[in-house]
């Protein structure tokens, strides 16, 4: 068996975002929120992620990967980010807010403004003073620490502080995060995942089950990521080539040789040697 990778866009889309198989989507945000008793989610509507104007023009294949709205008109939005970027924790309060806000029509009562809960997966460290793998935000009393202002939940999954081993899964909670890290490492469906929900998320992820317009979009999902990774580790060598030669240029008018700078800063002779080439050219 080989499984595909549900942190690319598209998959995890198809997985989670599926009218089909909305009973995934269902058991996913029941645990990741811990809703037991009444307050279990029974029944998700997903919205269209494409047309919501919701506004940061990114180059994806969609704004949000999974917006949807249970029985009780509660929103959710869905979020699997693979690269790390900058001001990330904002954004999600953008996204939070921006549905929130725009539930309310022209002159609607206050009172039709659903709850938005935020579930951010992501494939990198955002909290690196928190030891735990997933955190949740609210808006609190300071002194008592109720929550009398429920209108905007922010869950953070970090996978990769979640280090729990197939034999160590024990809720439902452990099996989606261990299933969305793990499973296109697999080479066959983990006892652990074989049943309900699981199964069929990990029938989904099958990559012969898939057509070839979906492995098309699929592959060019990575693409797309590589290529903002790419970008983004080019304007940060960009930024460091310039900052040294900063340094460099300070160091020099001040009078010192350059193997005085290179024995402080590390940098090497010939580098140093080029960017006192530039001066004078």
């Amino acid at each position: 068996m080989q499984f595909l990778d549900p942190r690319n866009d598209v998959a995890f889309k198809k997985i989670f975002g599926s009218e089909e198989h909305k009973g995934i989507t269902i058991s996913f945000l029941n645990s990741m929120l811990g809703f037991t008793g009444e307050h279990v989610i029974v029944d998700v509507q997903f919205m269209n992620t494409e047309q919501h104007p919701i506004i940061l023009r990114e180059k994806k294949e969609n704004i949000l990967d999974v917006l949807c709205t249970d029985q009780c008109g509660h929103k959710y939005i869905v979020e699997m980010q693979v690269e790390k970027v900058k001001e990330f924790g904002k954004r999600m309060v953008y996204y939070g807010a921006k549905t929130y806000a725009l539930q309310l029509g022209r002159s609607a009562p206050y009172h039709k403004l659903a709850p938005v809960i935020v579930i951010a997966i992501l494939d990198f460290v955002l909290f690196p003073d928190k030891k735990s793998y997933k955190s949740i935000h609210r808006i609190l009393d300071q002194e008592t620490h109720e929550c009398n202002l429920p209108e905007l939940t922010f869950v953070f999954v970090e996978l990769k502080k979640f280090k729990k081993e197939e034999y160590e899964l024990l809720s439902v909670e452990d099996k989606w995060i261990y299933f969305i890290k793990e499973i296109n490492h697999q080479d066959h469906v983990p006892a652990a995942l074989a049943t309900q929900e699981f199964g069929q998320a990990c029938h989904i992820a099958e990559r012969i089950t898939w057509s070839e317009p979906e492995l098309n979009a699929y592959d060019d999902a990575f693409v797309r990521a590589t290529d903002q990774q790419t970008s983004l580790e080019l304007a940060t060598e960009k930024g460091i080539e310039k900052g040294q030669a900063k340094i460099i240029e300070t160091m020099l008018a001040n009078g010192l040789d350059s193997k005085s700078i290179s024995s402080l800063t590390g940098i090497s002779a010939e580098h140093i040697a080029e960017i006192k080439n530039k001066q004078k050219n």
